[in-house]
This record gives structure tokens, sequence and C-alpha cells, in this order.
């Protein structure tokens, strides 16, 4: 009985009055709530497997980040003059 008040007045939270006298219910460690930790949820199971975002192409790569397609455009300039100003080895792709 001493034991139980003890826990009690420990793990009392800032509730109601009328729910003071309830004790807090004590969860195991590994005890996670699903609102708290979606990937549980039985709806994100469905696509849980990642890891394979990334298929590298050099063409796809050149296109996006090469030096001619910063040349192009006014903010891909920027980008060389600030990568240049830096000191960048490489520029770009």
């Amino acid at each position: 009985m001493v034991l139980r008040s003890l826990l009690s007045s420990l793990l009392r939270v800032a509730v109601l009055p009328s729910m003071a006298a309830r004790v807090p219910v004590i969860r195991p460690p590994g005890f996670f709530l699903p609102s708290l930790y979606p990937t549980f949820l039985p709806s994100s199971q469905r696509f849980a497997s990642r890891g394979t975002e990334y298929q590298p192409s050099q063409r796809r790569r050149k296109r996006k980040h090469g030096f001619l397609t910063r040349k192009k455009t006014a903010n891909g300039r920027k980008i060389l003059q600030r990568r240049f100003a830096k000191g960048r080895q490489a520029l770009s792709h």
C-alpha cells in the first residue's frame, strides 16, 4: 500500500480534480502508441520499404546539373559564380 501511494504521488499528472485520484497507466518500455509512430499503422506498411529511389543516369544528371544547363539561365549562372567565388574545384557536372 505504501509503494502504491508512493508510485501514485510520483506519477500523478495535472488533470481535472475528478481524475486526480486516478493513477496513470504504467506501460512497459517497448510500448509505442500508433498515433505517435505512424509507421506502425497498417495503412503505412504498404509502402514501408525504402532505399531504391536513386537510379543513376549520366544523361539525366548532365541535363539537370551540367555546365551548359547552368549557363543557359540567369540563376544557373549565379550558381556557377558562387561556386567559382568559393573556389570549388568542380563548378558543375
